[in-house]
């Protein structure tokens, strides 16, 4: 994920609060309103007719408005002081952990349009993770992982060739029995790749015994953790010396919980109708006892060949050979769709 330096303004009363004050902001406005006019009062003859004038004003306007959201970025009363991650309270009241903490909020809080992506995304995919969390009995806040690792986009690879939301390497999603070959990638699976990556978690979290250990150890490796852990001679995650991309993606996690969970102190104010329609899918089982075009389970699913795509990312082929396949079908279709396949007799739904 792409860092974008952070740029702080001077804390002024008590430590941990940033503070721009309402002068100053107001100040900042009427010097770019004031310039403005001088900008449009100083227009030759020759070049006034090259944008009309309510265009100039319009152009301006946007520019205080562009300024006026970058300084409420850190215009906050009082950072918070009560952060807590899979349960465990985090002593943000420590200079180092509020510095690192802030370093990934600040830097995130520059990028309101992404932001605003990944919180849309959030509510679109929280109902399907949810219910994969339930399922395995793990913390609800894992689902921030996933943000961290993909924004939520199914679709995602890394320079390192790890795919999916959750960005499993390959010989990780086998070990996790994902299948992974020519034709079938479950990496791209947004309910099986999941589900094995909570299950892969929570093993993780069995051999370290702390959560914020197994995030990092999702990161970097369990072994890293361990050799860590032997070395070190402690288990506080806040005071292990780890690889820095492994302890700012913890902190990161940290962050997007904080700014999804309170948008509104944010400046984020998504309407309902603005949200993207929830991904609620079923899972059928097919059985296919020779080749078939894939494009039949998009006829069966009544949708698109891009919508059967989108949701089915991990059927790589136009042409599928025969074997057993887990079709992610749109919930309220689920029926439908078995009753059509039953038309096709070298297939069986199980």
């Amino acid at each position: 994920m792409r860092g974008v330096q952070a740029k702080f303004l001077s804390a002024a009363a008590k430590p941990g609060r940033i503070f721009v004050g309402t002068a100053t902001i107001l100040s900042l406005l009427v010097i770019a309103l004031l310039a403005g006019q001088d900008i449009l009062g100083a227009q030759s003859a020759s070049r006034k007719n090259t944008l009309p004038v309510d265009k100039r004003v319009g152009d301006l306007e946007k520019d205080v408005m562009r300024l006026q959201r970058q300084a409420d970025i850190f215009n906050l009363d009082a950072l918070p002081d009560n952060l807590v991650l899979c349960d465990k309270k985090i002593p943000i009241f420590r200079g180092d952990i509020r510095e690192r903490f802030e370093r990934e909020l600040f830097q995130l809080l520059e990028n309101r349009g992404l932001l605003t992506i990944i919180i849309k995304r959030y509510y679109k995919y929280l109902p399907m993770i949810t219910e994969e969390i339930s399922r395995i009995g793990v913390p609800p806040d894992l689902i921030f992982l996933a943000v961290t690792e993909s924004y939520l986009n199914p679709r995602a690879v890394s320079r390192a060739s790890a795919g999916g939301m959750w960005q499993f390497m390959k010989e990780t999603g086998k070990l996790e029995g994902l299948v992974v070959n020519d034709n079938v990638d479950e990496r791209y699976n947004m309910k099986r790749s999941t589900r094995s990556a909570l299950g892969h978690l929570k093993k993780l979290n069995a051999q370290l015994n702390d959560w914020l250990l197994a995030m990092a150890a999702y990161n970097a490796g369990p072994g890293r953790v361990r050799e860590a852990i032997d070395n070190q001679q402690t288990r506080d995650f806040f005071d292990m010396y780890l690889p820095e991309e492994t302890e700012r993606y913890v902190f990161r996690i940290l962050a997007l919980k904080e700014i999804i969970a309170n948008k509104e102190r944010y400046g984020f104010r998504i309407d309902d109708k603005e949200l993207y329609h929830p991904a609620l899918l079923s899972e059928v089982v097919l059985e296919a006892s020779h080749e078939f075009d894939s494009s039949i389970l998009a006829k069966a699913m009544d949708v698109s060949y891009r919508t059967y795509r989108f949701n089915n990312l991990h059927l790589r082929k136009y042409r599928l050979p025969k074997g057993v396949y887990r079709v992610n079908v749109p919930a309220e279709k689920k029926d439908s769709f078995i009753k059509k396949m039953k038309s096709y007799n070298y297939i069986q739904c199980q």
